[in-house]
């Protein structure tokens, strides 16, 4: 392990915002250099104007509304998908319009984004408008489709641009070469969330609610902070301020019943909701329900409901989809490193097994990235075509090696899609083992030999810090997540005490050299973590932070790394 401590900056700028020294130099280094940055004032973020296309999808919603057409938002089943299609349906229905219809794929019958069939049944409905949320500019053939039955489509989306564009009527996408808004990073319901803050500009302009009240698009901001941390954005300035906006909400009591019940139904205390506690409860039970095979997804219905006991009884159906999707993955992954070992010093790593459900490729490839520190590429499937998700490390843009690869070789690739870190493709299963040595290939070329793990830490921590207070101070100058990465410190210590806790984790109590002693945990502890004893002396990486129960809180100290000096 490597540890690299961040680069101490100058901040007296930002002395008259916040008093505390460590915690200045803690926002420094991730860039915040202002008020509106360190307070993440929501009247501060970007204006809609600057997204390419915008002006032509609010005229477009904005009339449809006003004529009383009927509308269907056309999602996707993950976090990001799930939660912009609830965003969509309930704030269409608040601006004004008079009927709105969802549709959300399987990802086992009719994969991502919109289909022809979903076009046909939505002619056949009566719609006139499709509405795209995080999906579109991928889907040309059904969009094209769509335009051919006389529907109008407007694509909103986040997702890498192809060559070859839907014939939508307008597309919303901040990945445009051309287009000027300041932030690429908003998540597919931000997206939407400000094409749809546009479209109530432009109805008010028309006069549509002269005499009532002016709908508040900000209180969907819950929706919003859900689909910018389920999809692993990066919380540059201006998703930082939608997000803690969004926080505020939810703490407050002041969200969907939807969320109120989820965070229920796994013990996550509302009033203490942050980027940890979503990313790593409530969004796998929201996106549990795509990953194993379902009639219906039950989670779009949960985040749309207004009724607190039908909310309850959802939230408990996606708590028994999230144990059986855990059960399906210990033994998957099991399965997994067996056949990863034999790949073990290869510049990537590409698994198949036709038993393999889908919907858990991107969480295989994620723990087999991790487990081996490469690119991971994980295929299932058994008929002739394969699906596979992938995981790749920094400096590897997953989507632009399959770009270059598809210039290569034509016909490698059915189709694919996704961002730098995560992406998928399908491919014919004749294909894998040719596919399996270009990406390798990719990989050499791109990466070349595997380097020692690195920790960027924020330095020695004083030891009067490891408290409380200085938890609580944290929380307050959050959200911290991807980009905006949660403060960890490192120090070396003395082992006082040490213990395996159900067998995977590790409970140790260390001494500092002023005489200070902190309790703390290693979660999944590897064997070389496993092998430290009482008295070793070691050094650490680690976070602090809070454990909220039943309305109390308590001092949580988490390595992130530990080993012997």
């Amino acid at each position: 392990m490597k540890i690299i401590r961040r680069q101490s900056l100058n901040d007296s700028h930002l002395e008259p915002y916040v008093p505390d020294p460590v915690i200045r130099q803690i926002l420094v280094r991730r860039g915040v250099n202002t008020k509106s940055d360190v307070t993440c004032d929501l009247s501060e973020i970007h204006h809609y104007r600057d997204l390419n296309g915008i002006d032509k999808a609010r005229v477009i919603i904005g009339d449809a509304i006003m004529r009383g057409d009927p509308i269907l938002v056309a999602g996707d089943y993950d976090v990001d998908g799930i939660t912009g299609t609830a965003l969509g349906v309930r704030c269409l229905y608040d601006l004004g319009a008079a009927k709105v219809l969802y549709f959300v794929p399987s990802r086992y019958e009719g994969g991502y984004g919109i289909s022809s069939e979903a076009v046909d049944s939505a002619y056949e409905g009566g719609v006139k408008l499709i509405l795209t949320v995080d999906n579109g500019v991928s889907c040309k053939e059904s969009i094209d489709y769509a335009k051919q039955k006389g529907l109008k489509v407007v694509i909103t989306d986040h997702h890498e641009i192809p060559e070859e564009l839907p014939n939508a009527d307008a597309i919303v996408d901040p990945k445009f070469p051309s287009d000027k808004f300041p932030s690429k990073n908003l998540c597919g319901a931000g997206v939407l969330f400000y094409v749809l803050a546009a479209t109530r500009a432009y109805l008010r302009d028309r006069g549509f609610y002269e005499g009532r009240a002016l709908p508040q698009i900000s209180r969907f901001l819950d929706l919003v902070a859900l689909g910018t941390i389920g999809d692993v954005m990066q919380l540059d300035s201006n998703n930082r301020k939608l997000v803690k906006s969004g926080f505020d909400r939810i703490q407050k009591g002041n969200c969907i019943v939807g969320i109120k019940a989820l965070a229920t139904s796994c013990k996550v205390d509302l009033s203490a909701i942050n980027s940890t506690n979503i990313a790593f409860y409530l969004c796998p039970r929201l996106n549990a329900p795509g990953r194993i095979k379902l009639k219906e997804n039950p989670a779009v219905a949960l985040m749309l409901t207004d009724d607190d006991v039908e909310a309850a009884i959802i939230a408990r159906e996606l708590e028994n989809c999230n144990r059986r999707r855990g059960d399906f993955e210990r033994v998957f992954l099991k399965e997994a490193s067996e056949d990863a070992k034999a790949q073990e010093g290869a510049s990537a790593i590409v698994l198949y097994r036709p038993n393999w459900l889908v919907g858990l490729g991107g969480l295989i490839a994620s723990r087999i990235k991790e487990q081996f520190s490469v690119p991971c590429f994980v295929f299932s499937g058994e008929g002739e075509e394969l699906s596979g998700s992938a995981r790749s490390v920094p400096g590897f843009s997953i989507v632009k090696v399959l770009q270059s690869l598809t210039e290569k070789a034509p016909d490698l690739l059915i189709r694919f899609g996704g961002h730098a870190m995560a992406a998928g493709a399908s491919i014919e299963k004749r294909n894998l083992e040719r596919f399996k040595e270009m990406f390798n290939q990719a990989a050499l070329e791109n990466l070349g030999e595997p380097t020692e793990e690195e920790i960027i830490s924020d330095g020695q921590l004083p030891s009067n810090y490891i408290s409380l207070a200085f938890a609580r101070d944290l929380e307050c100058y959050g959200p911290w997540g991807n980009g905006f990465e949660e403060p960890c410190f490192d120090g070396e210590f003395n082992v006082e005490d040490v213990f395996l806790l159900e067998c995977k984790h590790l409970i140790f109590t260390l001494r500092n050299d002023d005489g200070s002693v902190i309790r703390t945990i290693k979660l999944r502890a590897t064997p070389n973590e496993r092998s430290i004893v009482k008295n070793s002396r070691v050094r650490a990486v680690y976070t602090v932070g809070i454990n909220h129960h039943h309305g109390s809180e308590k001092l949580e100290i988490k390595l992130l790394s530990i080993e012997t000096i």
